[in-house]
């Protein structure tokens, strides 16, 4: 037995766990023979789900039955469902399958993969990161935490070389999300008056909707437009075959264009052999606009951090490696630039931060055993780090106004040191209230409130669309008879480890409400829009 880290991939995906000697390592596919996993999932009959390589395979002659790209859906309002022989699957579903194989290859070499940490874009919201939390519990696993992206490459790293009172920018571009982190390293003097090393998130930015599929978007509609000019047809002239084999070879395309300056694409397009050449030039110009978007979130991230001095530039992400990725960033940042494992270092900086979860469980466990993790013989760290993250998000109630508006009141703000917990009182806006709904939000606000929050009769969101208004769970409170107006209640909401807790007390009685919030808290619009609003701020 021992703890693992899992870097669940928008495109590919792999794990990770401690050797012997206490350096991380990667279980590689046997199958494929590569230390990662295709995230593809191909339902080939009802018995018979293919995930990886064999199912990313199948895109070009069975693509109504591929899923692919999932990590971009999971969790998202917006996120579709697929049926396929009587069966429907959500986001959730689809990436539990890619976790059970990625379990399932592990065990099949002998590991027995229980406790483990998963990564996630660093601009997960709450919603994503239970997603993925309940999608690795589906697939059989203890999931210890959830953690960033940036954060585990930064593990990894710093497992290795640790150096005191240093500051590591993480620019990590995957294959359908980018991130970007500030972290500083130093050394610490625990509650024990032991010395420990910190890594310490001091700012993040990115977006989860920006990734090397982006690039291949753009070449591949460069390829296909190309092959329609030459071939006399339009874009609905080309069948759903074509363009799915366009795509294919688009990647290698890409692929290959990392050490060419150019290459070529092959198309057999109604018995005619087409051939699209694609030079690392014309890539470059193609896509420039992207590379131009990351760079303005590490300028702003930047700015965020109090313009500090970055000492160090880690580059991971499978997507670092093209050519126009290093020289953007080197050109930035120049001397200081480093290849950090770019398709490695997550999954290993999760299986470090897996082993310091099950250590310190330990070692607060008053009788000597463990007190969560089913693992008891994980390896130790020589020396543990601690870790200390930010939140994603901002969070808060939605209450009335002086105005009787009603508003998000943001307790905890995005970027907050974790773990964090804010108190504020609100008050009963009339008599005899039988019962009060709190819902709880979370945006990307750094304001103090958002207004207006949302439409009241169809729930509709008002805010600004960049502020993501979400709700993300409610708080029952039952009243005793006669409650009058002005009552106050102490609202609280409390961020740790990613996970969220909101408590209320009746000030007047005492007697306290609290809660986890749990993804899928059914609010009922409809009957409870008065009660939801009945608390005011002062």
């Amino acid at each position: 037995m021992g703890t693992f880290g899992i870097d669940l991939g928008t495109t590919y995906s792999c794990i990770s766990t401690l050797d012997r000697n206490g350096n991380p390592e990667i279980i590689k596919n046997q199958a494929d023979n590569t230390d990662t996993l295709a995230s593809v999932v191909f339902f080939e009959n009802e018995n018979n789900i293919v995930v990886g390589e064999a199912a990313k395979e199948r895109i070009e002659t069975d693509g109504d039955r591929v899923v692919d790209c999932i990590k971009r859906q999971i969790g998202k309002p917006d996120a579709k469902s697929y049926t396929y022989f009587g069966k429907t699957y959500n986001p959730t579903d689809i990436s539990s399958l890619i976790l059970r194989r990625i379990k399932q290859m592990a065990e099949e070499q002998g590991y027995s993969v229980d406790d483990v940490v998963i990564t996630c874009p660093a601009y997960f919201g709450f919603e994503e990161l239970e997603e993925t939390r309940k999608a690795g519990m589906l697939a059989g696993m203890n999931v210890l935490s959830v953690i960033a992206e940036p954060t585990a490459a930064a593990l990894s790293y710093c497992a290795r070389q640790f150096q005191e009172e240093r500051t590591i920018m993480v620019y990590d571009l995957g294959g359908g999300t980018f991130d970007v982190t500030i972290l500083k390293m130093s050394m610490d003097t625990n509650s024990e008056g032991q010395e420990v090393q910190k890594v310490k998130v001091v700012t993040t930015g990115g977006d989860d909707l920006l990734g090397g599929k982006d690039w291949d978007d753009r070449l591949v509609e460069y390829v296909t437009n190309a092959c329609c000019t030459e071939n006399g047809i339009s874009l609905d002239e080309m069948d759903t075959e074509t363009h799915q084999l366009i795509r294919s070879r688009v990647e290698n395309a890409k692929k290959k264009l990392t050490n060419l300056e150019e290459t070529s694409v092959k198309i057999n397009i109604n018995n005619s052999m087409t051939k699209v050449k694609i030079t690392r030039e014309e890539f470059e110009n193609l896509t420039a606009d992207l590379v131009q978007k990351t760079m303005s979130y590490v300028e702003k991230t930047i700015q965020d951090a109090g313009n500090i001095p970055i000492d160090t530039v880690l580059l991971v992400g499978g997507s670092s490696f093209m050519p126009m990725i290093k020289n953007a960033v080197e050109q930035r940042f120049p001397g200081i630039v480093q290849f950090e494992d770019p398709n490695h270092a997550v999954a290993k900086g999760a299986a470090v931060y897996s082993t310091i979860l099950v250590e310190a469980s330990k070692a607060e466990s008053s009788d000597g055993q463990p007190k969560a993790p089913s693992e008891a013989g994980a390896m130790s760290i020589l020396n543990p780090i601690e870790v200390v993250d930010r939140t994603p998000r901002s969070f808060g109630p939605g209450v009335l106004d002086e105005n009787g508006e009603y508003i998000i009141d943001n307790l905890i703000k995005i970027n907050s040191e974790m773990p964090v917990d804010e108190t504020r009182s609100y008050y009963a806006p009339k008599d005899n209230m039988p019962c009060v709904e709190l819902r709880a939000f979370e945006n990307m606000s750094v304001n103090d409130r958002v207004t207006p929050c949302i439409n009241m009769e169809g729930n509709e969101q008002y805010s600004d669309p960049a502020d993501k208004v979400k709700c993300i769970g409610t708080l029952h409170i039952d009243l005793p008879a006669g409650t009058k107006k002005g009552t106050e209640f102490k609202v609280t909401f409390k961020v740790e480890n990613r996970e969220i807790y909101i408590e209320a007390v009746n000030v007047s009685t005492g007697e306290p409400f609290s809660t986890k919030i749990q993804i899928g808290t059914d609010i009922d619009v409809e009957n409870s829009v008065v009660n939801q609003v009945a608390i005011s701020a002062e």
